[in-house]
């Protein structure tokens, strides 16, 4: 099976493996003094020799954040399955010979399915297999809700040889992006937790919506994967104590050229985010806490003043 799932996916063929010149023929010297060759050797089974898998974090969309080992690895991979959402600059590192397998799907479309989690399994196990340098390329961080873990335990039980590549996690890449601070000391922010906005089921996660609300003045809360569920999480958090005026933020397409924030609170920001038509443009990350109100507070700072650097390209020098 993972053979011909290698082969279904694949665009061209195997990379040559280098094969080991045969030694001559010993010679037997018989009574009369003449020589025969002796027979042939019973032909051995080629050992497979499993090729290396990179988990790679590619950041949180910006090509400029990737690592630089992150770079290296593209640069050198020979296979590379990657998720739906990567940028077509950060596929563009990727030599041209090199194979592209898109086993992604875009969250919350019911119409694309994707790959399966056993089939992208069976698919690097495949790859590995026959030798190849094999990078799963994925968004954010590998071990920041991306199935990192899972991949990771299927290799290490199949003997293949494994690495973790760290990557700018999405909530990190945004609260740049957006200059809000995850802590600040004057806001009373000392502790931050990230939250999938959905579970397994496409339901609310079966959290503690009540020490969630009651902890909402004193920490950030960055929702992944939550703009489908905005309206059930802000409900539940107002039921369970949340103030409503706590400050809320909500982006799409975070450090991309087209990225854009919105702003509100608990009690507002859904209503807000329709209006605006948010989710349209690209992925979208919520932030809740004191300091999602923290743009707003660099305006009265600077008196109205421009305070954000503005992105021109990428050969924009500091």
């Amino acid at each position: 099976r993972l053979p011909d799932l290698a082969l279904a996916f694949s665009q061209r063929s195997a990379p040559h493996q280098g094969r080991k010149r045969a030694r001559p023929a010993k010679m037997d010297k018989a009574a009369t003094g003449t020589a025969t060759p002796a027979a042939p050797p019973a032909a051995k089974q080629p050992v497979e020799v499993p090729g290396s898998v990179s988990l790679v974090g590619a950041g949180p969309g910006d090509p400029e954040l990737l690592t630089v080992r992150a770079v290296r690895r593209l640069e050198a991979a020979e296979v590379v399955l990657h998720d739906n959402l990567i940028s077509d600059d950060v596929l563009a590192m990727v030599p041209q010979g090199a194979e592209l397998i898109n086993v992604g799907k875009r969250c919350g479309d019911p119409k694309d399915r994707g790959l399966q989690q056993q089939e992208i399994h069976d698919l690097l196990l495949a790859h590995s297999r026959r030798g190849r340098r094999v990078v799963r390329l994925k968004c954010g961080d590998p071990f920041v809700y991306g199935r990192g873990g899972e991949e990771v335990e299927f290799l290490a039980k199949h003997g293949v040889p494994v690495e973790v590549v760290p990557g700018v996690t999405s909530a990190l890449g945004a609260s740049a992006s957006l200059c809000v601070p995850l802590t600040h000391r004057d806001f009373g922010v000392n502790h931050v937790r990230f939250v999938v906005g959905q579970s397994k089921a496409k339901k609310l996660p079966d959290l503690d919506w009540q020490e969630l609300a009651q902890s909402a003045g004193k920490q950030t809360i960055v929702f992944y994967m939550g703009y489908k569920s905005i309206d059930s999480i802000c409900q539940r958090l107002l039921e369970n104590g949340a103030s409503a005026e706590t400050p809320m933020a909500l982006v799409e397409s975070a450090t991309l050229p087209n990225e854009r924030a919105l702003y509100g609170t608990l009690s507002n920001l859904p209503e807000v985010a329709k209006g605006q038509e948010a989710g349209m443009g690209g992925p979208v990350l919520i932030m809740m806490g004191p300091t999602a109100a923290f743009p707003a507070h660099l305006d009265k700072l600077s008196g109205s003043r421009p305070w954000k650097r503005a992105r021109l390209d990428s050969s924009d020098a500091c």
